[in-house]
């Protein structure tokens, strides 16, 4: 009710026409940054002023009215195309322009329905109030994420990928990248960015009961900097100590390099842990930068922590694992880039990179347990890999695919990696080589499709040892739309298997992996195939700001042994139905509502299953390189 009355009181709309600024292009209609005071009453004391409040807000009409301008429950939702759009589309007209000048225009957080309502204006100073307890991200924060500057020419390509790259930092809501004031004749034109924040502060309060509680206090935009900060704590009365905390200071974008970089400790076993039934203790700092456009040529990251188990349960020294690790992790990749030309037209040659990772995991105690000694997960592990990739990648924008409503930027394209290095562990050392290939791509009735398959394994003493084979295919169907309602299908079917398992431990199909619900089950083999159909209703209910979408779920799972074929075990299958809300102004993660039903249940599964929880905002992968990696096989 907190997070809901703060927003009841925040999120309030007054629409209004704009004056015009001298200072911005003469045909933009610029937000008007004055307050617009209403006619003082005749009496103005405070007192009378909270005595008209308190009888206005008793009188049901007036009460309802406020509501719906606060809610939008009367406004038609904003103009969405539910088509797939390519990103560069709108700028291509005006290629080869020079950029005269680089305005940028903030919309309010709270207020405006979406980024294109950049004419709001309020008289309410509630809402101005609202506004100004968020601090918007700064000008300077805003031009040092930007990848041109007057004096450049306009390419299409480069305007597309920086609206994209605005809209995947956490602390925007979304972005627009505008050409302005190009007339016929001109050679050149104005550019204006357009950015929506989210609002920075969240609490995520995770558990709360007489025995326990946890939480985090968030900020992800503090003071407008570009920087987050999380505090978070727990306290249970089961557990020794009762109390742990975490602290995550992370810098985006440090200095213009496109660099993020974080700090941190956790007490809450929430980095990484070792291993299942432990609990950890972490200090890390990382620095990452991404491949934050097609044709940036440098990415890489560097991690490094210091980890040690926590005897929450009390344990006595005979179970207990006591243990203490570090962890060195870095990449470097450079891309050679190939897709498009010098004037930024797009080629038909694919990009190429190569890249070099080195991981080494090395303990300073091990669990002292006879068990745990050769156990390879509590044992050194070092691996260096070298990678080769080509990849072609483009862009679409659309709506309701994982979100609810904002812009989305999806993948199109291909990337076929090859993988080579050696690992050490437990005293072997092993040659690694790999092969994978992924594609995305949209039909002409608006299907997106994307296909994946690697296949590698380690060679020891002659032999394959560990060998990983995985396909995946995912499907989103185009959306379908009825009157104010939108539609999507997913479907998707994953295989993996690894016919000679030396180090590797079974698989199983708890929750992520297979079935969700699933909690500690022993099922488990060396063969899984996972199917799941999921339809979504992206309704068109509001609740103070507040969206719901509902889905229906079908999911499948099957496990084997390795020299079995499939389908000679039962089969695993849950029937769920999910509803998930969420307010994409708040930096709070989406709230989940399930009941699930399971036909087939094992033992120590109910058939029937409710759940309300939280999860993570989900978004498309636009990363073409990221850091070498083993294929998986958990």
């Amino acid at each position: 009710m907190t997070i809901l009355g703060t927003y009841f009181l925040l999120h309030i709309t007054q629409p209004a026409q704009a004056g015009h600024d001298k200072g911005l292009p003469w045909h933009i209609s610029p937000i008007n940054d004055t307050i617009i005071k209403p006619t003082p009453p005749k009496k103005t004391g405070f007192l009378h002023k909270i005595g008209e409040y308190r009888d206005s807000m008793l009188i049901r009409r007036y009460r309802d009215s406020l509501l719906n301008r606060i809610t939008h429950a009367n406004a038609p939702d904003p103009l969405e195309d539910s088509s797939l759009i390519k990103s560069e589309k709108m700028f291509t007209p005006l290629s080869g322009r020079t950029i005269r000048r680089v305005f940028f225009r903030k919309v309010k957080v709270f207020g405006p329905r979406n980024i294109n309502d950049t004419t709001y204006q309020t008289s309410k100073k509630l809402v101005d109030f609202a506004n100004q307890v968020h601090f918007e991200s700064k000008e300077w924060v805003l031009r040092q994420m930007l990848f041109f500057k007057p004096g450049d020419t306009i390419n299409p390509f480069e305007l597309a990928d920086n609206e994209r790259y605005l809209r995947s930092r956490p602390f925007i809501q979304d972005a627009r990248i505008y050409v302005v004031n190009a007339t016929n004749n001109a050679d050149s034109a104005d550019v204006m960015v357009v950015t929506k924040d989210v609002f920075e502060y969240s609490i995520n309060l995770k558990e709360l009961s007489p025995q326990a509680a946890s939480t985090v206090i968030s900020n992800n935009d503090l003071l407008g900097a570009g920087q987050g900060l999380d505090i978070g704590g727990t306290w249970k009365s089961s557990q020794r100590p009762q109390f742990g905390s975490l602290v995550r200071y992370t810098k985006y974008n440090i200095l213009g390099t496109f660099i993020d970089g974080s700090i941190g400790y956790s007490m809450l076993n929430t980095y990484m842990p070792l291993d299942t039934n432990v609990y950890e203790g972490s200090y890390y700092i990382s620095l990452n930068r991404p491949l934050y456009r097609p044709s940036a040529r440098w990415a890489g990251g560097l991690t490094f922590s210091l980890n040690h188990s926590i005897n929450k349960w009390a344990k006595p020294d005979s179970l207990f694992r006591k243990y203490e690790y570090n962890t060195l992790d870095g990449w470097l990749g450079y891309n050679f880039r190939q897709q498009f030309s010098g004037n930024g037209t797009e080629t038909q040659r694919p990009n190429f990179a190569v890249l070099v990772r080195h991981y080494n995991l090395y303990f300073q105690e091990t669990p002292q347990q006879p068990d745990y000694k050769a156990d390879p997960v509590y044992n050194n592990r070092r691996y260096y890999l070298l990678q080769l990739s080509l990849f072609k990648q483009t862009f679409f924008k659309a709506h309701h695919f994982f979100a609810f409503g904002r812009t989305e930027d999806i993948p199109a394209g291909y990337s076929i990696k090859g993988t080579s290095g050696w690992e050490t562990w437990i005293g072997r050392r092993r040659l690694y080589t790999a092969v994978e290939a992924n594609r995305f791509w949209v039909s002409k009735h608006q299907d997106l499709f994307n296909p994946s398959f690697g296949i590698s394994s380690f060679w020891g003493r002659n032999s394959s040892e560990d060998a990983v084979i995985h396909g995946r295919m995912d499907f989103y169907s185009r959306l379908f739309n009825f009157k104010t309602s939108h539609f999507r299908q997913f479907i998707s079917a994953d295989y993996l298997t690894s016919p000679d398992p030396y180090f590797y431990k079974p698989l199983n199909i708890n929750n992520d992996n297979g079935i969700f619900g699933y909690k500690r089950t022993t099922l488990n083999g060396y063969q899984r195939l996972n199917l799941k159909s999921e339809t979504i209703w992206y309704t068109p209910f509001r609740l103070y700001g507040f969206k719901f979408n509902i889905s229906t779920i079908l999911q499948v799972s099957q496990l084997d042994a390795k020299e079995d074929p499939l389908f000679t075990t039962h089969l695993q299958s849950r029937l769920g139905i999910t509803c998930t809300i969420r307010n994409e102004n708040l930096s709070l993660n989406t709230l989940s509502f399930s009941g699930n039903y399971y036909p087939s249940a094992p033992s120590g599964v109910p058939k029937f299953f409710l759940e309300v929880t939280t999860v993570m905002d989900i978004r498309f992968d636009i990363s073409a390189l990221r850091a070498p990696a083993l294929l998986s096989f958990k």
